[in-house]
């Protein structure tokens, strides 16, 4: 009996050794989970009409972009597709497309503070695609000489390794990129896509 108890002893202290070997090597592990909103996994950008491809190449190969990505030309999957550019001292138009938009029932331009940019001495209006093709809408931009134009949206998306899978970049890496893309001159805006879990 002596053996077994010998046996029994020697496997405790070997199994007392293993757990604390186990249990002073093993890393930490981070139990805490990053806030999404510090982690931004692309960039939709707004870009003038008229802008190509190889234009839009140019402009981010001129930005530390910390990390490799894939873009996506042209592909406007949002509302806001068309524009017009008037003159911020220009009262006319604004009051005569309002008095028409009421007298009509029509939303025309999307007026709402996210959808007017201010470049310079300019204001560019958001317009709806129902406005491009209305006749009264379009004669009034003729009257004033303004054209209907219409946003060039690319989409970036970050990557892992150079792989096919989409990463992220920390908050701080894309507010230095999204401003730095916005003082270009074909740049109206630049969205943060986050990585929500």
């Amino acid at each position: 009996m002596s053996n077994i108890k010998k046996e029994i002893t020697v496997f405790i202290v070997v199994l007392s050794f293993l757990i604390l070997w186990v249990l002073f090597t093993q890393a930490p592990i981070n139990t805490s989970t990053p806030d999404p909103e510090s982690q931004v996994a692309g960039m939709a950008i707004q870009f003038k009409d008229g802008v190509s491809e190889s234009e839009v190449k140019a402009i981010l190969q001129n930005i530390n972009m910390t990390r490799n990505y894939r873009m996506r030309y042209d592909t406007n999957t949002t509302d806001e597709r068309y524009y017009i550019t008037v003159d911020k001292d220009n009262w006319d138009i604004r009051n005569e497309l309002n008095k028409a938009m009421k007298e009509e029932k029509k939303d025309w331009i999307i007026s709402s503070p996210a959808h007017v940019i201010r470049t310079g001495d300019y204001y560019v209006f958001t317009v709806s695609e129902q406005a491009t093709q209305d006749e009264k809408f379009l004669a009034i931009l003729d009257k004033y000489d303004i054209r209907v134009e219409r946003f060039v949206w690319c989409d970036i998306r970050f990557l892992y390794s150079d792989g096919p899978l989409t990463y992220w970049i920390p908050k701080e890496d894309a507010m230095r990129i999204k401003n730095e893309l916005e003082k270009n001159e074909n740049i109206f805006t630049v969205y943060l896509s986050y990585i929500f879990p």
